[in-house]
């Protein structure tokens, strides 16, 4: 079981929940700290602060794990679904599959899959 990095659970030393959304922007003015922040996303090293980022285990307990980055994206995943052959996947909208086009083999995202094309597989795309 896994928690979805905008579920990330960060915990100081003592137990205190720590606000994601405050915290990054505290750290934020501090210009060593900030690895990345450009158009694809912000990474935040937060090494030397005593946090934990809290796993959720089996047994519904949580897991303490000392948290040196943080990583935020800023673009969200296109999700889309499609019909290959007899079964319906949900992949990004970057996704690459290999078609078949008359005797060369093509690479496509699946946003530009269309109905008709023939995978290397051998797979029919449906919808």
């Amino acid at each position: 079981m896994g928690v979805p990095a905008e579920q990330l659970l960060i915990v100081d030393s003592t137990g205190q929940k720590v606000d994601l959304e405050v915290l990054l922007e505290r750290l934020r003015t501090e210009g060593q700290r900030v690895l990345v922040d450009d158009a694809v996303g912000l990474v935040v090293y937060v090494g030397g602060l005593d946090l934990y980022s809290l796993k959720p285990t089996e047994s519904g307990d949580f897991l303490a794990q000392p948290l040196t980055e943080i990583h935020r994206p800023r673009f969200s995943m296109h999700i889309l679904r499609k019909q290959i052959g007899a079964t319906v996947l949900s992949v990004t909208a970057d996704a690459v599959f290999v078609i078949r086009e008359g005797s060369t083999l093509k690479k496509v995202r699946a946003e530009k899959l269309v109905r008709g094309m023939i995978l290397a597989s051998g797979e029919k795309v449906f919808r």
